[in-house]
């Protein structure tokens, strides 16, 4: 350790050198990024001040609280994915839109778990649904099913991921692949109890490819949403 640093302890019980002195420049897009790098299950703001070697306290010059912080990293993953923009089919158009709200997830595996509990909605978040809902208004869906449509299938992917265990948060798991281990841990114990024709499907589902079951769950979701529409 230099002239002009210290070692502090970290939250897990380490110790890490911190400079002496001026403490680093960091603006609010250093201090997301820090937030990201983290991941949602493992953010608090002590564990930002670590990242970035300066003490927690400064980041409420920036961030009013942790949930202050979550939202704006939110918004931040969201507008770093690529959404699609409606086509001729409006069936064709939600499954791009479901599969992006996928890949959001998969990058960011603790996500779910944030958003279903945000205290702080982000405008990133209502543009994006605001965006789906009038989409499908010129689509000529009822305003009423509209906003069903796109608050059912942010659920539905929500509900995918919220089953993922807080450790598996970080760069180093496939989020896919935490999921179906997490789905197995949960079934496998239980499968025995389900009649024998459930039995086959559920053993199918959870030893299956993740993204497999989702996909038929999308499919029965949209052919629900085209009965409704049609209905009309």
């Amino acid at each position: 350790m230099g002239v002009g640093s210290r070692r502090v302890k970290t939250s897990d019980g380490g110790k890490v050198a911190v400079r002496m002195g001026r403490p680093p420049l960091v603006d609010r897009e250093a201090i997301i990024r820090a937030a990201l790098e983290i991941g949602f299950s493992r953010l608090t703001m002590p564990a930002v001040g670590e990242r970035l070697g300066i003490s927690h306290s400064t980041l409420y010059r920036y961030f009013r609280s942790r949930d202050d912080l979550v939202a704006a990293a939110v918004d931040h993953a969201v507008n770093a994915i690529e959404w699609p923009g409606p086509g001729e089919d409006w069936r064709a158009y939600l499954e791009e839109t479901a599969w992006a709200h996928w890949r959001l997830y998969s990058a960011h595996i603790g996500l779910a778990r944030e958003i279903t509990a945000l205290r702080v909605i982000g405008p990133a978040l209502v543009k994006r649904d605001n965006q789906t809902g009038v989409h499908l208004l010129e689509y000529g869906f009822d305003p009423v099913d509209a906003v069903l449509v796109v608050d059912m299938l942010a659920e539905l992917v929500t509900q995918a991921f919220l089953a993922a265990p807080e450790q598996a948060d970080g760069a180093d798991d496939d989020a896919v692949d935490v999921l179906q281990r997490r789905r197995q841990e949960l079934i496998g114990p239980w499968i025995d109890q389900y009649d024998p024709r459930l039995r086959e499907v559920l053993v199918g589902a959870v030893s299956g490819p993740t993204a497999a079951w989702f996909e038929r769950k999308l499919t029965l979701f949209l052919d629900g949403a085209a009965g409704r529409r049609a209905a009309r």
